[in-house]
């Protein structure tokens, strides 16, 4: 049978339509949406500041202490881990007027001794009116201690806690 040349166009096998690959797609989700967001996450986790002061904090006018004028004394409270040498785990309070304090970890289990370090914080707040303590905190000290020890610092009233990593200094033998 002879078709028109116009008819004849439209005279082709009915299939059904073609399905598209949906791979490709698929594999962008499985791998690289997954794998954004929990960069999004690490990013977020690594720019966490080590501010412990409390809200709010800060201004003031003058310089240090109560008139505006002088040096603020400051508590450092040291976290120390390890047993080398000189150091020994536990902590050490210097900068209070009964000069520095020294309370060693538990000998049983060596565990920090935070009761002796929450009594010497209270004798330092009663002492001292201050609202800046700061933790120096050496490097093999494990982060819930730090926590604890901020944690104990707040209680006792010292809302601004400030974090000082401990710093090594090399000396001339002479």
């Amino acid at each position: 049978m002879a078709y028109r040349p116009s008819e004849g166009r439209n005279q082709k096998k009915q299939t059904p339509p073609e399905q598209a690959n949906l791979v490709p797609i698929m594999n962008l989700f499985m791998t690289i949406i997954p794998f954004l967001l929990s960069i999004i996450v690490i990013s977020q986790v690594a720019m966490v500041a080590l501010n412990f002061s409390a809200a709010g904090a800060g201004g003031g006018e003058g310089g240090p202490g109560p008139g505006g004028s002088g040096i603020e004394k400051e508590v450092r409270v040291i976290i120390m881990a390890s047993s080398g040498n000189q150091v020994f785990p536990g902590f050490e309070i210097r900068g209070w007027e009964a000069g520095p304090v020294y309370i060693r970890n538990a000998e049983a289990n060596g565990n920090y001794n935070f009761v002796a370090l929450n009594d010497a914080l209270i004798k330092i707040k009663s002492s001292m009116q201050m609202d800046n303590i700061t933790l120096v905190v050496y490097p093999d000290v494990l982060y819930g201690t730090l926590i604890q020890t901020i944690d104990l610092c707040k209680l006792n009233g010292f809302p601004n806690v400030i974090y000082k990593p401990a710093t090594v200094s090399y000396g001339s033998g002479g």
